[in-house]
């Protein structure tokens, strides 16, 4: 039989992004609240920055609404780039929050004493070599229902 209909189904896409909301949204809060401070500290440094080179004449009044006119497409350009940064931190993080999801399962099960499966994760997760040392821990106290499957199997 071949390997490559298995492999396949372990680079299987994930169907939720959001495994871990306390992990996953804790990463986006600190992200937004960084961009929102990076935001206000760029737009504070252009207007002084007018204000003082540009038009030192002018009154900050003045330099204010002639700043946000004439940066409008930065503020704009800026605005709309936060989705896309919050869709593309939530599957990064999905990478390192679903290896940990899993194996907080399988712990869980151990604990409780029902059957624990190997942890198989996708070629882009983090932490793979955590998933090794798992399955080598539950194979060796034979804990693994997958080794008992297989076992079973070769009766």
């Amino acid at each position: 039989m071949s390997t490559e209909p298995k492999k396949n189904l372990m680079q299987k896409k994930r169907t939720r992004t959001v495994i871990d909301r306390e992990v996953q949204y804790g990463v986006i809060w600190k992200i937004a609240v960084h961009w929102m401070a990076l935001f206000a500290c760029n737009s504070i440094a252009l207007v002084i920055w007018v204000g003082l080179f540009e038009q030192p004449d002018l009154s900050w009044k003045q330099t204010l609404s002639d700043s946000f006119r004439r940066f409008l497409p930065f503020f704009v350009i800026t605005a709309a780039l936060i989705p896309a940064f919050v869709v593309d931190t939530l599957k990064l993080t999905n990478r390192f929050a679903g290896p940990i999801s899993r194996l907080r399962s399988e712990l869980s099960n151990a604990a409780e004493g029902r059957p624990v499966r190997h942890l198989k994760f996708r070629d882009n997760d983090f932490w793979r070599e955590i998933a090794d040392g798992f399955n080598a821990l539950i194979d060796r106290a034979g804990l693994s229902i997958d080794q008992q499957d297989a076992s079973k199997a070769a009766k």
